[in-house]
This record gives C-alpha cells, sequence and structure tokens, in this order.
C-alpha cells in the first residue's frame, strides 16, 4: 500500500512584520492540516556580482537572524519547519520554483499594506508569484491604518 505525502506549504519570509504574521498564520494551518511546512528566505544579488560570490555574506547574516526568528515563532507554535535561504537575482522566480521543485501545495505570502488608488496594491514579488506559480497562493495583507474606512 503507497503511504500517502503529506501536504506541503512554503512561506517565504523576509523580517517585515507582514511576513512574520504570514508564517504564523502558516503555523497554526499546517498543524490543523498535519502538513509539511517549509520556509525561505531568498536574498536577492545584485547584478555586478555572481550569484556564487561572497559579496553577499551580510545577506547570509542577515537571513540566519531572520531564520531564527521563524524558528522560534515555530517553536511557539509548537509547529516543526524546515528553513532555509535562496540566492537569486529576483525573490519571485526564486519562490515560484522552489515551490514546484518541492511540490508546494500552497505558498503563503506575507505582503504589506500598501495605500495605493488602485483596488488590490502588492508589490513585484508578490505580483510574479500570483501569476506563476502552479499552486495554490494565500496573501496575508496587513491591515491598514486605524481609522475610518477611506471611500473614493
Amino acid at each position: 500500500m503507497l503511504k500517502k505525502e503529506r501536504p506541503r506549504i512554503l512561506t517565504p519570509v523576509n523580517g517585515t512584520s507582514a511576513s512574520k504574521h504570514a508564517f504564523q498564520w502558516s503555523c497554526q494551518y499546517a498543524r490543523r492540516t498535519h502538513s509539511e511546512l517549509l520556509a525561505i528566505y531568498v536574498f536577492e544579488i545584485p547584478m555586478e556580482y555572481s550569484v556564487e560570490s561572497h559579496e553577499g555574506s551580510n545577506y547570509l547574516q542577515e537571513g540566519e537572524r531572520i531564520l531564527q526568528q521563524i524558528e522560534k515563532i515555530a517553536e511557539g507554535e509548537r509547529c516543526r519547519v524546515s528553513a532555509g535561504m535562496i540566492a537569486a537575482r529576483n525573490a519571485g522566480p526564486a519562490i515560484v520554483l522552489e515551490a514546484s521543485t518541492r511540490k508546494v501545495n500552497l505558498l503563503v505570502l506575507g505582503a504589506p499594506y500598501r495605500k495605493a488608488s488602485a483596488a488590490v496594491a502588492v508589490g513585484s514579488t508578490t505580483d510574479f508569484v500570483l501569476k506563476n506559480a502552479q499552486c495554490q497562493v494565500v496573501v496575508s495583507r496587513e491591515p491598514g491604518p486605524a481609522g475610518p474606512a477611506q471611500q473614493d
């Protein structure tokens, strides 16, 4: 009899409060659904450096710090996480490729609140992932500033 694989959830993290909240939600959801939880930190390498170069050592330190925060959140939520870092030119394509390679069922993205005239305003990474991911994507957007709802 074949053993059914557990669903996989991938949450990219970058140290912002939006990504921390998205990761916390991912922990809770993974625990309820008995899913495998993955977290990645993508550090973008500027074009003037090779992706393999060690010029990104400060990115590595920042990534380690962020992943330690993520592991503490997972511990507090009583959830196991497999966390890692990826070097890439752009985060969006790296996230989509990682999701595809790891056969992820769900991508959970944290998005900051952005005031804009459009009905929904997301950054370039979120936009890329929404357009190109081959799995389900959930975007957890931070709430706007407190106060009465604004009308256009």
